[in-house]
């Protein structure tokens, strides 16, 4: 954990963590308020960065998604889970370029792999008996809805031999219409965790790596740093542990009374740094230029 960096007077917001889904839209719909608020943050030289959880999309097809929505985007401008995972591996487990890398996900996180000078084998791929098991380095999971037994029997066997497990985020669940829920990335990771007898690392939100990924990327500092988000236990736990200028909007996740306590328990000491609005639109321009 990296230590909570002291705020320098004077000094404004340079960029904005801006989560998707529940921040900015929900589901298919646009948030009322969104497009604005994210011209807003252009308009005062805040660059907007679209900070998300979700490894399954490429860059690119974030930003087609928010442009359908009226909101403008850069695919330059979105940071995944999967872009940070890919970096971790570099960054932190000093892998090589051209490394070995097994993983079950989508394109967002095959892309990232590749992007970042890895070769990323499937899992489920059909001739996965030719690949030289001794040749990987590391197993990687990203939200995969075609994951079988099979690649995550075979995941498991790599992070045994390999002692490395790396997941994009470590949601348990994913939340369906009516209340129901459908396993998440975590779910799945940790099956091949307990298979493999390796702990496994997550990178996405709340980890703090996330962000100072993103600090970097972007090349800007902490103190300058402003996460936007709806979920207390990724978003919000990400900004507070961190120790960055923390936004909540009540747009999107909503906790019981129970859950509600449970966070407070963990975060609650820390939430003196967090603003909290009902949605993106209450944000306005005289808040996000406050030099504090």
């Amino acid at each position: 954990m990296h230590p909570k960096k002291e705020k320098k007077a004077g000094l404004g917001i340079s960029l904005a963590l801006l989560d998707l889904d529940g921040t900015l839209f929900r589901g298919k719909q646009v948030i009322s308020g969104a497009p604005e608020f994210v011209e807003r943050l252009r308009q005062l030289k805040i660059k907007p960065v679209f900070f998300t959880n979700n490894a399954t999309r490429t860059p690119e097809e974030t930003a087609n998604h928010l442009r359908s929505l009226g909101i403008f985007a850069n695919s330059d401008e979105v940071c995944t889970a999967a872009e940070a995972a890919a970096a971790f591996l570099s960054a932190e487990w000093r892998l090589e370029k051209g490394s070995h890398v097994a993983y079950i996900g989508k394109n967002g996180l095959r892309q990232a792999l590749l992007e970042a000078g890895f070769i990323p084998f499937y899992a489920g791929h059909e001739k996965w008996e030719q690949f030289h098991w001794e040749s990987f380095t590391a197993a990687v999971i990203g939200l995969d809805m075609d994951a079988t037994y099979q690649s995550l029997g075979r995941l498991s066997r790599i992070a045994a031999l390999t002692g490395r497990l790396l997941l994009t985020n470590g949601d348990i669940r994913i939340p369906l219409e009516g209340g129901s829920f459908q396993p998440g990335n975590g779910a799945l990771g940790a099956f091949v965790s307990i298979a493999s007898g390796v702990e496994a690392v997550t990178v996405g939100k709340p980890n703090a790596y996330m962000i100072h990924y993103a600090s970097q990327r972007y090349a800007v500092s902490l103190e300058e740093t402003l996460i936007v988000g709806d979920n207390l236990w990724t978003d919000i736990a990400a900004g507070l542990t961190t120790g960055i200028r923390t936004f909540w909007v009540e747009s999107g996740v909503h906790l019981n009374a129970r859950e509600m306590q449970d966070w407070q328990r963990i975060y609650g000491h820390l939430s003196g740094n967090l603003q909290t609005f009902s949605s993106v639109a209450e944000i306005s321009a005289e808040i996000l230029d406050l030099k504090s």
